[in-house]
């Protein structure tokens, strides 16, 4: 039988929930799936039969939101308290390590910190305070260090949507910004890694997007402008299908179909977004459970959560 691996999951530190708080005000929600006991977290893993999961911060630990120095010092914290809560399981969990973009040259470091800890993966949002910066030189010793550990990079929403205007609605806009805007900055930012010649500089770069793509795999077949790159020209969609991959957190049944047939068996890995409102961690199951094959479907996530890993 196919193992299971989860490239989906969070934790949020009280610790860092305690510290955001402090210096903003709100604190960060916590799961009520979430604990710092990580043993819990595997005597769930156990029920349903997971393998391995990687684990990176809350959705509601956003550091960026916050002046550059503070920025760094969640990161650093969020990224050792992980370490240390995945030490003595470090052959089921694997940590997915957190930059500040408004501290590049720090968190050029903190990869290296991290990958000698066994970190697996970086996690990526898609702008700082609004500005998208994975198209600018700023980010290139980020990608290098990146490249050079052939890594893979998670790239997850920030749900800090800038737009002022927002404030004249219902709660302050956030139906708007959860429902579409968050997505939106992680589409808009995928196509600007294409259209910037990314890839031409970092061939090996993959990245798994959060949350089934989000609405990128609806918007595949108007990838079609051509980049023009060193070797000629492609189609964004082309370039799109060989360096992303998308998880299937938050599919039901028919969507996974879906996304299994529009994006192709190899661009999708097993994702449960546990701890991260999921609720139980079996409830991530149930999607890949009602496809005719599910043994096929384990099968080919797992195959290529194993070739991005390199395990």
């Amino acid at each position: 039988m196919a193992s299971f691996i989860d490239w989906h999951a969070h934790h949020t530190a009280p610790e860092i929930a305690e510290r955001i708080e402090a210096l903003t005000g709100k604190r960060p929600h916590i799961d009520s799936y979430d604990s710092p006991d990580f043993s819990k977290r595997i005597k769930e893993m156990d029920e349903v039969g997971l393998d391995l999961q990687l684990i990176c911060q809350g959705a509601g630990v956003y550091a960026d939101q916050l002046p550059a120095a503070n920025a760094l010092e969640i990161v650093r914290q969020s990224n050792d308290l992980l370490a240390q809560r995945i030490a003595p399981h470090k052959n089921r969990l694997m940590g997915v390590t957190a930059l500040s973009l408004k501290n590049i040259e720090a968190s050029v470091q903190e990869i290296d910190t991290t990958a000698a800890k066994g970190f697996c993966a970086v996690l990526l949002y898609p702008h700082v305070n609004g500005e998208m910066l994975v198209d600018t030189p700023a980010m290139d010793p980020i990608f290098a260090k990146i490249s050079a550990f052939n890594l893979p990079i998670f790239m997850h929403g920030a749900g800090t949507a800038q737009d002022p205007t927002l404030g004249r609605l219902e709660d302050g806009g956030a139906g708007v910004a959860y429902a579409v805007l968050s997505d939106g900055e992680v589409a808009e930012c995928c196509l600007r890694m294409i259209a910037s010649g990314l890839f031409d500089r970092y061939p090996n770069l993959r990245i798994v997007i959060r949350s089934s793509g989000g609405g990128l795999p609806l918007l595949l077949h108007r990838f079609f402008w051509k980049h023009k790159g060193p070797n000629g020209e492609r189609r964004y969609s082309e370039i799109f299908l060989e360096h992303f991959l998308i998880d299937c957190a938050s599919s039901d049944a028919r969507t996974l179909a879906f996304l299994i047939d529009k994006m192709g068996e190899n661009n999708i890995v097993f994702g449960s977004d546990y701890c991260g409102g999921l609720g139980p961690l079996a409830k991530g199951f149930a999607a890949i459970a009602a496809q005719t094959n599910p043994e096929h479907v384990k099968s080919f996530t797992e195959k290529n959560s194993r070739r991005l890993l390199h395990i």
